[in-house]
């Protein structure tokens, strides 16, 4: 499953492998309507003005009518019709993801594997309530003269997609920033140890936010710098810095799974505990992505969460108990030893409340909506 969305009395969900989203009523769980796409479903749906927009990896964007499931538009992001086949199933070389970026009654999307791939990507704003095409911009290469582009292992310009952020002012894709007709913001310089926006901070990651392996190299960050060449093996003493990531206005909340180094890397010890870490919103990385300023706190929990939500001044956290059975020591990773749900406070990490649950959620797989608290399971449930 996905992330739930929570909108007018409905929770939407998709059913990834099944290319199928489904609306259940919000009070219940009963089933609304579902709807079946032409591929995978890989993120959650967007709701915005009566309607429910999402992309698929058949290359397509569907909008449907929130009240009823049924379709009133779709367009195809792809260039052309064709297939490949990618996890034993077949998809479009120009997949779209699930969740759409809606600003201003636009809807932003990206189509494409690679700038280097099928000739480029290409990215649309498209009218929610029409499909019809506002912007669209085609990214491709560029591609260096290896003869006497030499010398760069650690970066190389071009795109690579991922969701689309906004702060407010600007798009964000990876590192690249684009004006809201898909014009670029800035020129980004894969070369630097630090590239800052001239917008703002964004939500980035450096693998993709829909990346859920959690390797010591790859992590999300809050900020107005994009992790530079080398700066990786810096993640574990970053600020606004971790695995997965809860923000507001004033505080962003991380959950860091490697948070020692050995040698040129962050470092994960198994039943260490897992590091719960609140900074202002506004402490920036300074140098070489250290800290320029303490954290506001730091604890350690024994919990390995896939899920964060923050609502209001509570922090929950869902995932597996940090314990290593000696007979089965990849259980916890893998989402088979006891799942629990963790209520804590904002203001120190200090626990309010604990329930068990029959299943870990899938990677920041939970939503607070009207009260309550929605989870979605790797169990499919």
């Amino acid at each position: 499953l996905t992330q739930c969305v929570v909108a007018g009395g409905k929770v939407l969900v998709a059913s990834v492998d099944a290319h199928t989203l489904h609306a259940l009523d919000a009070g219940d769980g009963c089933p609304v309507w579902s709807y079946v796409a032409g591929g995978r479903i890989d993120s959650a749906p967007t709701v915005t003005e009566g309607r429910v927009l999402f992309g698929s990896r058949d290359g397509w964007v569907y909008c449907l009518r929130a009240g009823d499931g049924a379709l009133a538009w779709r367009y195809r992001a792809a260039p052309n019709e064709a297939w490949l086949t990618a996890f034993d199933r077949l998809e479009s070389p120009w997949p779209v993801f699930g969740s759409v970026l809606v600003h201003d009654s636009v809807a932003y999307v990206s189509a494409g594997r690679s700038s280097f791939l099928d000739g480029g990507m290409v990215l649309y704003g498209l009218d929610v309530k029409t499909g019809t095409v506002i912007h669209r911009r085609h990214l491709e290469g560029p591609r260096p003269d290896i003869a006497k582009d030499v010398g760069q292992p650690y970066a190389m310009r071009g795109a690579k997609p991922d969701l689309f952020t906004f702060n407010g002012t600007s798009l964000s894709m990876g590192p690249r920033e684009f004006k809201l007709d898909l014009s670029d913001h800035r020129e980004f310089d894969p070369q630097g140890a630090e590239n800052w926006t001239t917008s703002g901070a964004h939500l980035r990651s450096g693998s993709g936010l829909l990346d859920d392996t959690w390797h010591d190299r790859t992590f999300w960050t809050h900020g107005r710098a994009w992790p530079g060449r080398n700066v990786f093996q810096s993640a574990h003493i970053a600020p606004k810095t971790g695995q997965i990531l809860v923000f507001d206005e004033s505080t962003v909340y991380a959950l860091k799974v490697f948070f020692h180094k050995h040698r040129m890397s962050p470092k994960h010890v198994p039943g260490g505990g897992y590091a719960l870490i609140a900074d202002a919103i506004g402490n920036e990385p300074g140098r070489n992505f250290r800290r320029a300023a303490p954290p506001q706190w730091k604890t350690l929990l024994p919990l390995r969460a896939r899920g964060l939500m923050l609502a209001g001044d509570t922090l929950f956290l869902a995932g597996c108990r940090d314990a290593i059975p000696e007979d089965d020591p990849t259980a916890v990773y893998e989402g088979r030893t006891p799942a629990v749900l963790w209520a804590g406070s904002t203001s120190d990490g200090g626990r309010i409340a604990e329930q068990e649950l029959d299943a870990p959620p899938v990677c920041d797989g939970m939503s607070a909506a009207g009260g309550r608290l929605y989870i979605s399971g790797i169990d499919g449930t």
